[in-house]
This record gives structure tokens, sequence and C-alpha cells, in this order.
């Protein structure tokens, strides 16, 4: 629902080719060069006239003209039409014989057979691997618009306190806006973290004003419970309209879907893991629909060690330590501690588990579907494992 309701922002910004991996095309990009500018010897030896080399042979030598020594890459001159590699020729300076006929355009790459100028590279939407830098750089393209996105992250508190801080009784260290802007700007987002707003309806909607004004993106970290001191919604409500408030999953249920100005608002709990969820569940898919992409993602199938227990009314997502398998190229996934307190569990995993609404329970030695957060060639081998 969140991203058919918001579509993609119109901004972009201008990049160096060399820096532009993992960025999406704003435009399509066309060549200004011709790729050969002219015809180039694909081999190393003689540019010849083709017709004059008619029926050379190994125990015919034919005599050439006027040859032109070429090297692999080097133009070919004007009035010659064709490549006789160099094993092929015999003789010396001025009595230059081949031993093999050659036929129009042999051994040469003509002008423009890789690109031609006004030719397309990329198409718009592309998302920009490091092969494609060599073929921009090759053709004479140095910098490219690609798509951007401004994401602001607001951190919201009377109990949050800076990181660097020593906490008091009943404080924590704000961290989750650090999270969502070392996950969100993988993507290629730029993330914006604004000062900690204590729970006051006045100050937290002049800083909501201020990341909507300033984003495309606004993600308010804490206030979206219904304690007495959550305030997110009313003040979404107040300057827009608030679309969701509370989801069927777990953790991340008191999550709201907000709209100000067009723009997109999301809500997320103050525990860690419950924020994790939101950002991946729902601020990762919005981004993906307009064109940034998430690192990590893998799946693969491995056996459940545990049982896991869901309740039935919500999707819920569980932690997971997924291992290599003692024996064979298989898999095995033990289920962590459910919560949403402790940043532990997300430390210790590598992978977790979309039980689906409507599930009660999957027995263990179930072989289920499971998502990376770390590249599959890190999975270690289970030390316990049969």
């Amino acid at each position: 629902m969140i991203q058919a309701a918001f579509p993609r922002p119109d901004r972009t910004v201008r990049v160096p080719v060399a820096g532009a991996a993992g960025r999406v095309t704003a435009t399509a990009i066309h060549s200004p060069l011709t790729i050969p500018a002219t015809d180039i010897a694909a081999r190393d030896g003689f540019a010849v006239v083709s017709s004059e080399t008619a029926g050379a042979a190994d125990e015919n030598p034919v005599p050439l003209r006027d040859p032109f020594r070429v090297n692999t890459g080097n133009a070919i001159p004007p009035g010659y039409d064709a490549v006789v590699m160099v094993e092929e020729i015999t003789g010396r300076d001025g009595a230059w014989c081949t031993r093999r006929a050659a036929s129009p355009g042999e051994h040469i790459h003509p002008a423009g057979e890789e690109i031609q100028s006004g030719e397309m590279i990329l198409p718009a939407g592309h998302l920009i691997r490091p092969p494609d830098i060599g073929a921009l750089l090759t053709y004479g393209i140095t910098a490219i618009d690609v798509r951007a996105v401004k994401v602001g992250l607001i951190p919201t508190g009377n109990e949050v306190v800076p990181a660097g801080e020593v906490p008091g009784p009943g404080e924590v260290i704000e961290s989750n806006t650090a999270v969502a802007a070392a996950w969100l700007g993988e993507t290629g987002a730029t993330c914006t973290r604004y000062p900690i707003v204590h729970d006051d309806p006045g100050l937290l909607r002049q800083a909501i004003a201020k990341g909507i004004r300033e984003n495309d993106l606004l993600l308010i970290s804490a206030g979206s419970s219904a304690g007495t001191r959550d305030f997110t919604a009313s003040v979404v409500a107040d300057l827009g309209e608030v679309l969701v408030h509370g989801i069927a999953m777990k953790p991340g249920k008191p999550a709201i879907v907000g709209r100000i100005d067009g723009k997109p608002v999301i809500g997320m709990p103050g525990y860690p893991i419950a924020a994790m969820t939101v950002i991946r569940e729902l601020a990762l898919p919005l981004l993906a629909r307009w064109g940034f992409f998430a690192r990590y993602g893998e799946r693969l199938r491995a056996r459940l060690t545990r049982t896991v227990l869901s309740d039935p009314g919500f999707d819920e997502f569980v932690f997971l330590t997924v291992s290599r398998a003692s024996a064979g190229d298989r898999y095995i996934a033990t289920p962590l501690p459910k919560g949403a307190g402790t940043q532990m569990t997300a430390v210790r995993a590598n992978a977790y588990l979309h039980v689906p609404a409507g599930t009660s329970s999957i027995h263990d030695g179930t072989e289920v579907e499971v998502v990376l957060t770390m590249p599959r060639v890190l999975i270690r081998e289970s030390q316990t494992s049969t």
C-alpha cells in the first residue's frame, strides 16, 4: 500500500561516473563518440588490398604490392580493406609475400562496431554496475545524472540522549536514526539526522514541518505508541493525514504511515528491533520502488533447528542464525529469542524468517525460505549440526 501511495520524487543529482556504481540513471545515456572512430586492426600483421591476395597459399605465396605494417588497434589507412596476420607473411622489407588469401574486412574492426555516436549506452532507471562505469568512461562520459532522494530522520523522547553521553537512570542513547541513516544510505539516499526533539507537541510540530520541507521521506523515531507522551500520530494528523496507525506485524506493531504535503511520513517505535523492522519492511521497499535498492536480501532454503511459535493474527519476523550443515551444501537456521528490546539479537543474526499471518507454528526440521542480512559467502559451517 505505501509504495503505491507515493510516486517517486523528481529529484536528480549529477555525479562523477567513477563513483556512480549502485546509483540509478535518471535519464537514458547516449554515446557522444563513435568507437572505434575509424577502421582498426584486429590482429598484428599487414594491411592489404584483399583482391591482391587472391590465390595465396602455403605452396603459392603471393607478393604484396604495398603492404602497411599494423599492430592490433592501429588505424587502417585509406585504400586498405583487410589485415593478413604476421604469421602468414614471408619475405623482407620491399619483398613481402602472403601465404593466405584475405577476404574484405578480415581482421578489421570497422568504425562504429562497438558503438556509434548517439547510440544509447544505458536506459533510464538502470542500476549502474562496475562494468557500466568502464563503458561510460570509454565512450567519453565522465559525469551523469542519477536519481536522488533525501530522507529526514527525527529522534524524539525526553529519555533519549545523544551518543557519547553517559545515560542516567531511565535514559537511553539514541541509535535508531543512526541505524536508519546507515541502512538507507546504502541505497544511495541522502540522509539527514536532526537533533533530538523532546516530548512536546509544539516542538515536534516544528521539527516535522521542517523535515517535510527539506526531504522527500521523513522517519520519526519513537512517539508512535499509545503512551501519554506519544504525540507523533496527532501531530502528523494535524499537519496532513494519518494513513495507518498500527500494523499487524511483530515487531513494529505501533508503526505509523502518514502523508504531509504529498510526502510519506513513517513513525517507528523506539525499541531498536521494532524500529529496524519498520525500516526494513516499510522504508526500504518504498525506496526500492523509487529506484534505490538495499544491498542485501538474498534468499535461501534452510532447515529450522527449533520450532517457531507465532501469533496467527500478525505477520511476524524472526531473527535467525543461519549456518552451513556439516554434510553437503545444506543450511540450517536457529531462531533467536524474540523481543523488540535487545539489539544483540540483531547483532547475532545473519538472516530472518517471515512468518505470515495465519500461521501459529513452524516445526523444527521444516525447510523454510529465509532472507539473509549478510553475504552468503560469510556464512560459516555449523559446529553442532549432524
